[in-house]
């Protein structure tokens, strides 16, 4: 019977060790730099999280801009979109995309919800090609991201 725990704590042990190695963080560092370079864009928060099971991650963007107009939200995200799918963490895994109203400099990742949010209409979603997912953020699934012709 000793025996038994042993091996079925020895057996617990490793799988939680398994488990803790897939869900790392990926490296997204320079990210924020890049996306921050958008023109109309005067900031960028990025880090990751892992909705609903440790394995699952998604890497999360908050483009800080400074006009809240559509047109400001579909050229930060047209800017966004190269950037993200040449970045070896975002185009691997799934990507939220919000954006804020304001200077990225009065808020960090912990605060970030204070933010003056943009609404995203559906026209940015016709313009971008894009499915609508919802008026605080723009979801791109894992793969969907592609560097467009010529943006290398």
């Amino acid at each position: 019977m000793r025996r038994m725990r042993t091996v079925l704590a020895g057996g617990i042990v490793l799988g939680m060790l398994a488990l803790s190695a897939c869900a790392g963080d990926p490296e997204v560092s320079g990210l924020e730099e890049q996306l921050s370079q958008i023109d109309g864009v005067n900031g960028a928060l990025v880090w990751s999280t892992h909705p609903g099971a440790p394995w699952n991650t998604q890497v999360n963007v908050a483009l800080f801009l400074d006009e809240a107009s559509t047109a400001a939200v579909t050229t930060a995200m047209e800017g966004a979109i190269p950037v993200l799918a040449a970045d070896p963490a975002a185009s691997r895994h799934d990507v939220a995309v919000s954006f804020a109203h304001g200077d990225r400099a009065d808020y960090t990742r912990e605060n970030f919800s204070r933010a003056p949010e943009v609404t995203i209409l559906p026209e940015v979603y016709a313009e971008l090609g894009l499915t609508d997912t919802g008026a605080q953020m723009i979801l791109v699934r894992a793969g969907e991201l592609e560097v467009p012709e010529g943006a290398e």
